[in-house]
């Protein structure tokens, strides 16, 4: 299959995305948090070309992405609890667009292969114009996981999505890099609390000012997009090291930093995530650094912790993941 790759800057770009998109095809797209590959959320034949694309097995379901009629979109696809409506409500009006995704009970609209054949979908509505605008014109939701093979890195530019999908897929539409970095936060709704069944996007601390938050127990059970142990993972092996500890044979690792750059190790390659301590700038440089690195030949990849609170709980999340490390 040939894999065209068109700027979004282009007046076809909008044009061929939607074109593809309404035969059933699959479209790598920008979103605000990294590139996902979009298709009919009510196809099942296009759901199930995202599932070949990326090789993603067929337990872990897709996120499915909302247009500007979020309300009437929400009603054909979901059916919330009614002791919950009204803090869904609450988190729709403070978050949405963005990149937040609820899981509530669907409708029989929803292809099972969506969700893995479980009783919950989860919905978001992306902030990213030109997926919003997408959306609008295809008037249709759209399933849309991270734009790379099943467990890998996920793609925050175009020219990832080509390294991991060229051949695979029709379209990608490149829009530069995303500004977020890391995927959406997803969450439960409860009466009178928030669970978080993945860290992303929108932290705990802005949640807590919605209702009390806690995080979901860690099981081997697959409930929600993004809960396999091992996920986000480079090829070379991932291991975490303290500030000042010392690497044996470290001329062939590579280090990712948390604040300035280490010296007076002989690292093949050291990059930092934020020479300044910016969570912000380390969730939008994370994915890139991970890939640098891989690409670098180096045996193995050691990174310094990041502290976990607001973004870093993201950016841990998805470091312990790379390195198969059940949280």
């Amino acid at each position: 299959m040939k894999t065209d790759l068109i700027s979004a800057q282009d007046p076809a770009a909008l044009e061929a995305a939607v074109a593809c998109i309404s035969r059933g095809e699959i479209v790598a797209l920008p979103t605000e948090t990294v590139y996902g590959l979009a298709g009919d959320a009510l196809n099942p034949a296009a759901v199930a070309k995202i599932f070949e694309a990326k090789e993603r097995p067929n337990f872990d379901p897709l996120i499915v992405h909302v247009g500007k009629e979020r309300k009437r979109w929400v009603q054909r696809l979901a059916d919330p609890d009614k002791h919950t409506t009204t803090l869904v409500e609450q988190l729709l009006r403070r978050f949405w667009p963005g990149p937040l995704s609820i899981l509530l009970r669907k409708r029989a609209l929803v292809p099972d292969i969506v969700t893995a054949g479980l009783p919950q979908v989860a919905l978001r509505m992306p902030a990213n114009h030109l997926f919003q605008t997408i959306l609008e014109r295809c008037n249709r939701p759209l399933a849309a996981p991270s734009a790379n093979r099943f467990g890998k890195i996920s793609p925050t530019t175009a020219g990832h999505v080509l390294e991991e999908l060229k051949g695979r897929i029709p379209l990608i539409i490149d829009a530069g890099p995303t500004t977020i970095g890391v995927e959406s936060t997803i969450i439960r709704v409860h009466l009178d609390y928030i669970e978080v069944l993945r860290p992303g996007g929108v932290t705990h601390e802005e949640l807590g000012e919605i209702a009390p938050v806690i995080d979901s127990p860690r099981t081997a059970i697959v409930e929600a997009p993004g809960q396999t142990l091992s996920h986000y993972a480079p090829a070379t092996p991932l291991y975490f090291i303290g500030r000042e500890e010392t690497i044996p044979q470290a001329d062939r690792s590579g280090l990712i930093c948390w604040g300035p750059v280490r010296t007076g190790q002989p690292f093949a390659l050291a990059r930092s995530l934020s020479e300044v301590f910016d969570l912000r700038e380390a969730a939008a440089r994370l994915f890139c650094t991970l890939r640098e690195m891989d690409k670098a030949g180096v045996d193995r990849i050691y990174v310094e912790p990041l502290p976990e609170e607001g973004l870093g709980r993201a950016i841990m999340n998805r470091l312990r993941r790379a390195a198969s490390l059940d949280e």
